[in-house]
């Protein structure tokens, strides 16, 4: 079906990189609120900068694609996005990666990486590592390291792929998704076929601020945790707070107990 403003948004030069589905999807929610062709392309364009400058600006793009391309240091293009540069410096992601994995599995699906998957792939070179991202700017930079890199929305039917990983990471992502589409969460992480699962929550806000995040994302946790899944541990660092879920067994218990909790 021809829709200009869809065709008009696709192809501007702010928001040609981003996943198609992402486009389709926000004109729905703003064509429901306004009537108006110009308040339906406004309140649009607010929505795709709101999901996409507040990661990675043009000019971080370009310089994480010329990183990449000349394989410079990974800590050099961890800075270019906004989620990998706040675990900075690498010995605290190593450490705190340690902490989550364990002993590596073979294979890793990370959904809305950004460009977390250069990280996984540069210490777990064993691993088969998979990225999913509405920006097509970041499957750029991570496809350019021979990443496998996956342009998908997660609220997109079958935008997560079925088969199996050892790992499934979603970080920080899931309270986004749940004030989008209600219910969104918890089907996501139903929908993840993988023996682990690692979700994680901010627990600062974004002035830096310790507001009592922690309690209320555990307490999100406790409501949203779907069946299949039973918490491992969890690991709290400065600003991150870290769910290990283990898919369950038959007839194993949600959780037994206080999960084992590790802090910094």
């Amino acid at each position: 079906m021809h829709d200009p403003l869809f065709e008009k948004l696709a192809a501007s030069k702010k928001y040609r990189d981003v996943c198609l589905d992402t486009i389709a999807r926000i004109l729905t929610e703003c064509r429901a609120k306004y009537r108006r062709e110009k308040e339906i392309d406004k309140a649009a364009r607010e929505k795709l900068h709101g999901i996409t400058a507040a990661f990675m600006t043009d000019a971080e793009y370009r310089r994480a694609l010329e990183i990449a391309v000349r394989g410079g240091e990974l800590a050099e293009l961890m800075e270019c996005h906004a989620s990998t540069r706040e675990r900075l410096p690498l010995e605290e992601t190593d450490a705190v990666y340690a902490r989550l994995l364990g002993a590596p599995g073979e294979s890793a699906l990370d959904l809305a990486c950004g460009l977390n998957p250069a990280y996984l792939q540069n210490r777990y070179p064993e691993m088969r590592v998979t990225g999913i991202d509405i920006s097509g700017q970041c499957v750029r930079v991570l496809r350019a390291l021979g990443v496998d890199a996956r342009l998908g929305d997660l609220l997109a039917e079958n935008a997560i792929p079925r088969e199996r990983y050892s790992v499934a990471l979603l970080f920080k992502i899931l309270p986004l998704l749940g004030r989008q589409s209600a219910g969104a969460a918890r089907r996501i992480m139903e929908a993840v076929n993988a023996d682990k699962l690692i979700c994680s929550f901010p627990t600062r806000s974004l002035s830096g601020r310790n507001v009592g995040m922690a309690a209320h994302y555990a307490a999100w946790m406790r409501d949203q945790l779907p069946e299949k899944w039973r918490i491992e541990r969890t690991v709290e660092t400065d600003n991150e707070l870290y769910y290990v879920l283990k898919e369950k067994r038959d007839g194993e218990a949600v959780r037994s107990g206080d999960p084992h909790r590790e802090s910094e």
